[in-house]
């Protein structure tokens, strides 16, 4: 039996209690770790898609992000006072008719005329592509248009070119038939047509609307009596001018792109069979192999060291942790057999 003075004996279960406590203590540390770095990273992602959300949503078709007046509170003949409490600038902008696919009657078909996007894809094998390829050229000031972009790629001796040429559309079809002459095997072609007439009437309608209402602001701007009325109609006057002008811009695109089609032509070069005409230096394929040779062993003992260091990096901190925990358990250990 134990005297007095005998200090009690550590039972084993206790022993393992704090070993247990010493090591859940660091695998919390080291998980709370992890997971505060996942957050921060997610955090800084989930701003990233935020701003890209916010600037993409600005430019929305039609769509302004600012009040303004609107035209139907205000006429020519209302006084300007009437007109000017109705004019608060906190009111939301009316939103632009938009186009709902409804399509156009057959009486804005024929005062607009039909209006038709044509693009076109030739794939041509030709004897020469450099030679077709100024050929090609002189089709498209033949037919009154213009060679938007070109290009001439040697790949291993076979060339290819590829050209862009835009004509007046009723001379699109005139420009593939001779096209084609070009080539000794047409290996595809296609072509599409878009109807962008409902689109023409729309936004010439919507253009109208805004002129007007322009009109109107500036009648009532005549007759405005004090600055801050001045600065209210030049408000709303700036914001139906941005309006005017990104229709027009849009009227101004779909004409070019209506009056003008497009085809895009590609010539590959019939493959050819040549004898070689350079002195064969076999001495100097040698030096150049060897060169090479040397070349490929610097980037392989390169590869070797940055995975050296590397390692090296990475492996210390762990070894480090697990140095410290094995020297803090045996501590424990001693401590308790003491």
């Amino acid at each position: 039996m134990p005297t007095p003075n005998t200090p009690p004996p550590i039972r084993p279960h206790t022993l393992r209690t704090v070993i247990l406590t010493i090591v859940g203590t660091i695998v919390v540390v080291f998980t709370l770790i992890l997971l505060l770095a996942w957050r921060t990273s997610e955090d800084s992602s989930e701003g990233v898609a935020l701003q890209t959300r916010n600037s993409g949503g600005m430019m929305g078709y039609g769509v302004s992000d600012s009040s303004s007046i609107s035209s139907k509170a205000i006429a020519p003949s209302a006084s300007p006072e009437i007109a000017y409490d109705m004019m608060a600038p906190t009111m939301p902008s009316p939103m632009p008719p938009i186009y709902d696919g409804s399509g156009a009657t057959a009486e804005e078909r024929e005062e607009i005329g039909q209006k038709i996007i044509r693009n076109g894809y030739l794939n041509l094998r030709v004897d020469d592509a450099e030679k077709r390829l100024t050929e090609a050229k002189g089709l498209a000031t033949q037919f009154g248009g213009f060679v938007a972009s070109s290009n001439l790629q040697d790949n291993a001796g076979v060339k290819t070119a590829y050209l862009t040429i835009r004509v007046p559309s009723d001379k699109f079809d005139s420009l593939v038939d001779a096209s084609k002459k070009l080539a000794s095997l047409v290996t595809s072609e296609s072509s599409n047509a878009d109807d962008v007439t409902d689109q023409f009437v729309d936004l010439n309608a919507r253009l109208k609307a805004a002129q007007a209402e322009e009109a109107q602001y500036l009648e009532i701007l005549k007759q405005a009596k004090s600055v801050e009325d001045t600065l209210k109609v030049t408000s709303a006057l700036s914001q139906v001018r941005a309006r005017i002008e990104q229709m027009q811009g849009q009227l101004r695109y779909l004409t070019d792109k209506t009056d003008y089609a497009t085809l895009n032509l590609t010539l590959t070069e019939d493959t050819r069979i040549e004898v070689p005409t350079r002195t064969w230096e076999p001495l100097e394929s040698i030096r150049q192999s060897f060169r090479g040779l040397i070349i490929a062993l610097q980037a392989l003992v390169d590869l070797l060291i940055g995975l050296v260091f590397y390692g090296i990096g990475l492996l210390l901190p762990v070894l480090l942790i697990l140095y410290v925990i094995y020297r803090l358990t045996r501590w424990v250990i001693g401590k308790f057999k003491k």
